[in-house]
């Protein structure tokens, strides 16, 4: 599951679904699934036991897991630092959620001292590895000129990444500048497809923007 907060987002649901990475040992893949099935069972305590364990040891699926733990303060004390600390460990390794969620941590400063330089390079990282939110974010960040150039062309082409993967985020603000001709050539008809995208997911921002856009689909939208 992805919260976005204020255009930025903390995943914090996807390694638990996907156990350990296959390449891991038997035992390391076994540990990390008696965690899982600790905290899937509401006992935080033990799964960060068992988590650390493997952590220490760099197993970049179980310091993703650990970040999580201290991000929300389950079975550990609440510190966005030491999810900080856990997230870049396993984002130095390539583990594409932590990338993303350190970005998020620092756009919004949150346990590390904020910086859209640093939110820049970790949402690449992510973003390039196929990651919708990140794909997005960076896109925003683009626009604004925030940890690089303001870059209207490449938001858009980032935009458009996450909006062929399903992101309704990432379609209505496709859509908007596709109605406005920022990024991209104005064209009415594809801000229009873009929005229908997102306002079938029932994107509600995308829902008003398409009701303007076209008012006589009022009334009629999905």
């Amino acid at each position: 599951m992805v919260v976005r907060i204020g255009g930025a987002a903390l995943m914090l649901w996807g390694v638990l679904a996907c156990g350990a990475p296959a390449s891991a040992a038997d035992t390391a893949a076994a540990d990390f699934k008696s965690g899982q099935a600790a905290y899937t069972a509401g006992d935080y305590a033990q799964a960060a036991r068992v988590w650390r364990s493997l952590a220490d040891r760099g197993d970049a699926q179980a310091q993703y897991a650990m970040g999580l733990l201290a991000k929300r303060g389950l079975g550990v004390p609440r510190d966005a630092a030491v999810a900080a600390d856990w997230w870049r460990k396993a984002a130095q390794q390539g583990q594409t959620a932590a990338q993303f969620n350190l970005g998020v941590l620092y756009e919004n400063g949150d346990g590390v001292r904020k910086s859209y330089d640093e939110a820049f390079k970790w949402y690449r990282l992510a973003a390039e590895r196929g990651d919708p939110d990140a794909q997005f974010n960076l896109g925003l960040l683009y626009a604004a000129g925030r940890g690089t150039r303001r870059d209207l062309a490449a938001a858009t082409d980032w935009y458009r990444k996450a909006a062929e993967q399903g992101d309704a985020a990432a379609q209505y603000t496709l859509g908007l500048a596709y109605a406005a001709g920022m990024g991209v050539k104005e064209d009415r008809a594809a801000a229009t497809t873009w929005l229908k995208k997102a306002a079938a997911q029932g994107y509600q921002p995308a829902r008003d923007a398409l009701a303007k856009l076209t008012p006589e689909t009022r009334g009629s939208q999905p």
